[in-house]
């Protein structure tokens, strides 16, 4: 398979997230997220985007198919939620006017979460409209998450992320309130969440070291070391981070140039972003799309 986009309706949202080595290790974690709107021309068609997806149909009618361990090829349409290993080839697009959410993710437990549940209730599940309520409840919860300007600590975002995950299965008790989340904000992320979200926002564009020591109102030297300590790397890193997780997203899944895409995800230039890109990946943005080599390191 090519990658192939055809683009969502502006009206639609994403969001990208950078985990830090430490939920790399530990965690659950987004590696992406949206909820989108789309014609009847929208098609995502890759040889792999190293991640899990999980994907609820709001309205209209699709078509979905993997060829990893659990290879399918299916018909999907309202209610209906969709689970595919996006570490082997897949495809998914829409048939007519479609609304859908979606989320990519991954982790130290995510294959396993992955099998338990298509080996329980397949690929394709068809969800009641009570059941579409909650799981679109929990999913909102998340989007609301990186929408706000407040963050997130990554344990508790991992917590929301593993609620969603056993939903179908019906295990989850899990439930959370705004007023829970903040509480929990505060104890683990002593206002860094804040900074972590304004890169979110704002990645790329330029942003300074003291904009983001602004954010939690404390000198950039004490601000760059009580974030070393949280997320076990530099602001800068994490921000490097954060761009190329967005660029890999857009060269494994639309035909944006690479000069177009090393700026819209916040490069000066487009030798920068492949000096970069290269430098993490072990190969050029190019053959990265192609799907040629390379090892991923954070």
């Amino acid at each position: 398979m090519n990658p192939n986009t055809q683009e969502p309706y502006p009206s639609s949202t994403i969001y990208f997230h950078t985990p830090s080595p430490l939920a790399k290790r530990t965690f659950l974690y987004p590696v992406c997220l949206g909820h989108y709107f789309c014609g009847e021309e929208y098609c995502v068609a890759r040889n792999n985007y190293d991640s899990f997806l999980m994907m609820l149909v709001v309205k209209g009618q699709g078509y979905a198919e993997s060829l990893g361990e659990t290879s399918f090829r299916r018909k999907i349409g309202e209610r209906q939620l969709v689970l595919m290993d996006c570490y082997a080839p897949h495809m998914y697009g829409a048939d007519s006017e479609m609304e859908f959410y979606w989320i990519h993710f991954d982790g130290i437990n995510a294959r396993a979460y992955f099998r338990y549940l298509t080996e329980i209730y397949g690929t394709v599940l068809s969800l009641t409209e009570s059941q579409t309520d909650g799981f679109l409840n929990k999913f909102r919860m998340l989007l609301e998450a990186f929408y706000s300007d407040q963050g997130i600590a990554e344990n508790l975002l991992g917590f929301i992320l593993t609620d969603l995950l056993t939903f179908p299965a019906g295990l989850s008790g899990l439930r959370l309130s705004a007023g829970a989340i903040d509480a929990e904000e505060k104890q683990f992320t002593r206002e860094l969440g804040k900074a972590v979200s304004y890169m979110r926002q704002h990645f790329m564009q330029e942003i300074t070291i003291e904009e983001l020591a602004g954010c939690v109102s404390v000198s950039p030297y004490h601000f760059i070391r009580l974030f070393k300590k949280q997320y076990g790397i530099t602001p800068h890193q994490y921000l490097l981070a954060m761009r190329l997780d967005c660029a890999r997203f857009y060269l494994r899944s639309g035909d944006k140039t690479v000069k177009e895409i090393a700026f819209s995800c916040g490069f000066q230039s487009e030798n920068n972003f492949c000096v970069a890109f290269k430098k993490q990946t072990g190969i050029t943005p190019t053959n990265y799309r192609r799907g040629i080599g390379g090892k991923i390191s954070f």
